[in-house]
């Protein structure tokens, strides 16, 4: 299958400084809401019980995730850890070429993690990806349709990662004396697409106010008839952790006739009035 069309040059502005400055301050307002709206969680769709790997971003480990995996499971399903310590952690690469081999490599692995579930469970295994995480679950939901019943994506980098504001500090990826490689940089971003046709439902939340991912790259561009693209209010390193990511994503497991109106709450109603929900 060939890749996607390669444009990036729209969509290259880095995230504000002054949403990059303040991610932490915001994450830590971020899991407070949460807390606070706890109450609130349980009106939200029980679930039918079916197994959610959850998916860490760039060197993150399960531990990032584990708040969102104890809310998955509060609302009945059976959330599960990737397992696979943390995310990168290991690679010394070049460029991004060397990181798309490690990408492959990683997508194998939960790959086989993934079948196993399958196998045990007799059911399909739905997989939410943080950042770099929402990379290879969309990779692996085109490669291995039989297995994944559905993805969704919290802040993942989709475009060219010059629209982050870590390009220049994650490994080095190209030496400042010479050109940027604009074939690799086509390379991977088309890798996500490239292998096998999707047939998956991708919900893919992005945040204009993303301290590290720039809207601008941060739209999945699969195929139209399954991929749904949503703006929320968090940042970056708030997506595991914020009130309404949690509400978006209880909602949207279920069926269409089961789902809640995120807007009849009071308590919500800010968050989905300046996400523009």
């Amino acid at each position: 299958m060939s890749a996607k069309p390669y444009t990036h040059a729209s969509h290259l502005r880095p995230p504000q400084l002054r949403h990059s400055v303040m991610e932490f301050g915001r994450v830590i307002l971020e899991m407070g809401s949460s807390a606070l709206l706890a109450p609130v969680f349980r009106s939200l769709p029980q679930g039918d019980g079916h197994t959610i790997m959850t998916i860490p971003g760039f060197m993150g480990a399960d531990g990032s995730t584990a708040s969102l995996r104890k809310f998955l499971k509060r609302r009945g399903y059976n959330a599960i850890p990737w397992g696979l310590g943390r995310n990168a952690a290991e690679v010394r690469m070049a460029s991004l070429d060397d990181f798309l081999v490690h990408r492959r490599q990683t997508e194998d692995t939960i790959a086989e993690r993934i079948e196993a579930e399958f196998r045990d469970s007799g059911g399909k295994v739905s997989l939410i990806g943080w950042s770099l995480g929402g990379l290879y679950a969309v990779a692996l939901a085109h490669r291995f349709p039989q297995w994944i019943r559905q993805v969704i994506t919290l802040g993942t980098p989709y475009g060219d990662p010059r629209g982050t504001s870590i390009y220049k500090l994650m490994g080095r990826v190209y030496d400042n004396r010479v050109a940027v490689d604009e074939e690799a940089l086509a390379r991977w971003v088309d890798y996500t697409y490239s292998e096998g046709k999707l047939r998956v439902p991708v919900l893919a939340l992005y945040s204009e106010s993303d301290g590290i991912v720039g809207a601008g790259i941060a739209r999945c561009e699969g195929d139209p008839r399954y991929v749904t693209n949503m703006a929320v209010m968090a940042s970056h390193v708030g997506f595991p952790f914020n009130p309404l990511v949690f509400a978006v994503i209880a909602n949207h497991l279920v069926e269409p006739h089961e789902r809640w109106a995120l807007c009849r709450s009071d308590y919500l109603k800010p968050f989905v009035r300046l996400a523009g929900a």
